[in-house]
């Protein structure tokens, strides 16, 4: 690093935005203080992204590894139907990293709060040297209404499963980006633009979390994190229900398709498993999902698509495909394992 601890911190404070005024203190003090929202419950997240394990250089810039570090925090405030309105930074960093690296973190970040079009407030955080790769840990901290607080366990029998968007992408981009380092031919990328993007880049669905939230219709959620087979059994066992997920109902774009063929896996095992989407997997009543798909689509663009039912308990967890039932298993990532 070519800056002392305290030089850098003066680099960050000095390149963030004015803070709103419910921000009181915010970076260089021992703790941030903000002014609550009367009313309001707050939400609190955090995740942690660690260099080889979480990101990879070879893949990603820096301003993607900020962007995304961000993204998946928020994904998890869209999860419960919330806001997301300030942001702690930990940074642990080998001596191999420039400022100008950091730099681009922390861009990367803010690019990511503008496309959604937030006013996230970066207000502390902490650094530290390390010995081993470097660690990026975010906490994130929003705000929703009490009654609006979607959770993984209130799923019911007759509701119809839904997600947000299109699935399979980010672990398909994934593989292609792996691909081009056994065979660095970067034209093969060429016609995967979208479906890389998606891995790189993604976008949290915030606007659409709190749709679903303020419509009073949606009973459980949960964002695709894991894959939708994990994050899936995530509600199952929380709702203490069981699940049926219809395969050809699964939205997979044609871009995703043609990259799966490319890579000769089955699109419908790169929907199932694919982790890092964040999109919302959803249950909602039977009786609100046109309505709900079309108020969607209307004030966001995105889409919303039945997948499958919730079913008694007793009926376990299964999907369906042409050639039969099956048992749903986990198959998205999960550390440790």
């Amino acid at each position: 690093m070519n800056l002392s601890e305290f030089e850098l911190i003066h680099r960050i404070r000095h390149q963030r935005p004015t803070a709103p005024d419910r921000v009181l203190l915010g970076i260089g003090d021992d703790t941030a203080a903000v002014r609550p929202t009367p009313g309001m419950a707050l939400l609190v997240t955090t995740d942690t992204f660690v260099e080889g394990f979480d990101f990879d250089t070879a893949f990603s810039t820096w301003q993607q590894i900020g962007w995304k570090s961000m993204a998946a925090n928020v994904s998890d405030i869209a999860a419960m139907g919330g806001l997301p309105l300030y942001a702690l930074t930990t940074l642990c960093l080998p001596d191999c990293r420039t400022a100008e690296e950091i730099d681009g973190l922390h861009e990367g970040m803010d690019r990511l709060i503008d496309h959604i079009d937030l006013s996230i407030s970066i207000i502390g955080g902490d650094l530290s040297g390390i010995t081993g790769p470097t660690v990026i840990s975010i906490t994130l901290i929003g705000e929703t209404e009490p009654e609006h607080i979607l959770k993984r366990s209130g799923a019911r029998v007759g509701d119809y499963v839904c997600v947000t968007g299109h699935l399979g992408a980010s672990e398909a981009g994934l593989r292609l980006l792996q691909h081009t380092r056994q065979q660095p031919d970067r034209s093969l990328l060429e016609p995967y633009a979208d479906t890389i993007a998606k891995h790189l880049s993604p976008v949290p669905r915030v606007q659409e979390g709190r749709l679903l939230a303020d419509s009073g219709f949606v009973h459980a959620m949960i964002d695709i994190s894991d894959g939708l087979s994990s994050d899936a059994l995530h509600i199952g066992h929380g709702s203490r229900v069981g699940l049926s997920i219809h395969a050809d109902a699964l939205p997979i774009t044609a871009e995703t398709k043609a990259a799966a063929q490319t890579l000769q896996v089955d699109p419908v095992k790169l929907a199932m498993q694919s982790g890092e989407e964040f999109e919302l997997l959803c249950t909602i009543d039977p009786n609100q999902v046109e309505s709900l798909a079309s108020r969607m689509a209307d004030q966001t663009g995105l889409s919303l698509t039945p997948i499958g039912e919730v079913v008694d308990e007793s009926e376990g967890f299964s999907w369906i495909d042409t050639n039969g039932i099956h048992l749903l298993r986990a198959e998205g990532y999960e550390h440790f394992r």
